[in-house]
């Protein structure tokens, strides 16, 4: 590019037309005084909103905890009320296995039949013969011999005498 006097325009290169005046080859590229303010005013809108912003923030925050118990409260009842009304579901079928028990009792076959089983009778002419499992023996001597065993614990000493004061409580088997 040559280096002449000659004004340039906005891109570094020499005006297309005639239009040389002293001023416009004076004027500076510096924005001119009234370009500021806008910018201002713009920084003061931005200002504005972060404020109108913070306040419609606080405002929803106030509301949302205003709301808070009450729904909690809300829901809270809505427990309960689910929990009532299984406990009413769950009375309701009692009933009716207590109507249905009821009905059972009025039928004389039912009375006699448990009158056998709970209480051992039996009809004028039967004779009654209970058998005793032997099982059940067993089974208690079982329990028995492990208690023994779980209280049998500390030095010998201690075993020893806790061997004899259970000697006296022992039964014996049949085997």
């Amino acid at each position: 590019m040559p280096t002449s006097g000659a004004p340039r325009g906005a891109a570094g290169r020499a005006p297309r037309g005639g239009r040389t005046s002293p001023s416009r080859a004076r004027r500076s590229r510096a924005a001119p005084p009234g370009r500021r303010p806008p910018l201002q005013a713009a920084h003061r809108r931005r200002a504005t909103l972060t404020a109108r912003a913070a306040v419609l923030a606080v405002a929803l925050a106030s509301v949302a905890l205003a709301l808070a118990l009450p729904f909690k409260v809300w829901v809270a009842q809505r427990g309960q009320i689910s929990d009532l009304r299984a406990q009413t579901r769950a009375a309701q079928q009692r009933i009716t296995q207590l109507h249905a028990e009821q009905q059972r009792w009025q039928d004389p076959d039912y009375v006699r039949q448990q009158a056998r089983q709970r209480l051992h009778y039996v009809m004028p002419g039967e004779t009654a013969y209970v058998v005793l499992d032997d099982r059940n023996a067993k089974r208690a001597h079982a329990r028995l011999r492990a208690q023994v065993q779980t209280q049998l614990t500390g030095p010998w000493y201690s075993r020893l005498w806790q061997s004899v004061q259970v000697a006296g409580t022992a039964t014996t088997s049949r085997s």
